[in-house]
């Protein structure tokens, strides 16, 4: 019998070739090599400035050039001279990107003998692909989404042919919460609930410590994992270290994630102290490979997002038994249970609460962590999504 043949299509890989990437990226590396280990053959089309088709253990990586060069060069003397008619030539060049992108798309699937093609929800990146293939939609979440119902800045182009790719392909939606199915389905008008299979991780077969604050922990360390923008808690984070730096001296502060918007030299380091800049440190963007060596020197780790459908890194940290502690959101809700496998805080005020009460309870940490590591290997371990999705998978290629 020959391998089920997938092709994943994506504006984000976690490669080192690949640049910067988020939660999306890093999901698409870890879910397509748990594929190919169970025999699966695999693809994954995206997009840039520049080409490439490479193989990453055992899943081809196929890049194909868009316009974006042509377009940064054509808009450079509208945005140097304050030239009339920028929006408009930005909205004609964005058009003709997606379109090559669909173009392209579609001939690459012609030509090559895929059973599914899987799409992620957010940029509506080839809303004119042409194909005959089953199409499966993962909603991770969208420009429109984060906007309705997290607050986020709207991203308009994005959100435009997000509209319009679901317009076209609204079967085979999956959704990586219960609270990613709702607004998704809210968000387009979509005929039917998307099918929920949560996001899982691959287990790290650690040696187990004796007790939770040994080496490699760093003890009153609080880290902050994620892109680095307010929306994500940043600064929320920053301002509660100030806090935390009274009562412990000696704690630090310890930030991993992508300088969005150079967001961490703007806005951050003006929001610490000139003693809680000395206590902190700034990581940047770390490879994905590399980031466990980090959060197992983690005492606990900072969630204070505004908004999210998932959180694969909550996950990794959780993997490693670590104590999350973490905004009140509604994807979170269904994954944190509070002093229980995680801390969940109801405002701002809490975060400084609870960051103490895991100083001064050491014992406590053992059982949160015990109970944050079950939670991940019973619900989210990879082996058990994986078997959820190649179930999904059968259904799709067998009704088509």
């Amino acid at each position: 019998m020959k391998p089920t043949n997938i092709c994943f299509v994506t504006r984000e890989y976690a490669h080192s070739s690949m640049g910067k990437t988020g939660g999306i990226g890093v999901f698409v590396k870890q879910f397509t090599q748990a594929l190919k280990q169970q025999g699966f053959k695999i693809t994954v089309f995206t997009f840039g400035k520049e080409s490439s088709d490479f193989m990453d253990h055992g899943v081809r990586i196929h890049k194909v050039n868009d316009l974006t060069h042509f377009n940064d060069w054509v808009k450079t003397p509208f945005l140097k001279f304050n030239l009339p008619g920028y929006i408009t030539l930005k909205k004609v060049l964005e058009y003709c990107n997606r379109r090559l992108i669909s173009y392209k798309l579609s001939r690459f699937l012609k030509s090559n003998a895929f059973d599914i093609v899987e799409f992620h929800d957010y940029g509506g990146d080839a809303p004119f692909v042409k194909t005959k293939i089953p199409i499966v939609v993962r909603c991770h979440g969208t420009a429109v989404t984060l906007h309705d119902f997290m607050e986020y800045p709207l991203r308009l182009q994005d959100a435009t042919y997000e509209r319009l790719f679901f317009k076209r392909i609204h079967a085979h939606v999956v959704a990586v919460s219960q609270y990613s199915a709702k607004t998704t389905q809210k968000a387009f008008n979509l005929r039917d609930t998307p099918k929920v299979i949560y996001n899982g991780v691959h287990i790290p077969d650690d040696e187990k410590k004796k007790h939770y604050l040994d080496a490699p922990t760093i003890p009153y360390s609080i880290w902050y994992f994620g892109s680095v923008r307010e929306r994500k808690g940043v600064d929320i984070a920053c301002k509660v270290f100030n806090e935390v730096l009274e009562h412990y001296p000696k704690s630090t502060f310890h930030v991993m994630g992508n300088n969005n918007n150079d967001h961490w030299n703007t806005v951050c380091t003006k929001l610490l102290t000139p003693q809680a800049l000395l206590k902190t440190t700034y990581y940047g963007s770390i490879p994905n490979e590399a980031v466990n060596s980090y959060l197992r020197q983690a005492h606990i780790v900072l969630f204070p997002t505004y908004g999210e459908n998932f959180s694969i890194a909550l996950m990794e940290v959780m993997a490693l038994g670590k104590v999350a502690v973490t905004s009140q959101i509604p994807a979170f809700k269904e994954i944190i249970e509070h002093q229980n496998n995680g801390l969940m805080v109801t405002d701002d005020m809490d975060y400084l609460k609870w960051i103490i009460w895991t100083f001064q309870h050491p014992d406590a940490l053992e059982t949160l962590s015990e109970h944050a590591l079950q939670t991940v290997q019973h619900r989210f371990n990879m082996n058990i999504i994986i078997k959820q999705n190649i179930q999904f998978y059968k259904s799709v290629m067998k009704h088509g």
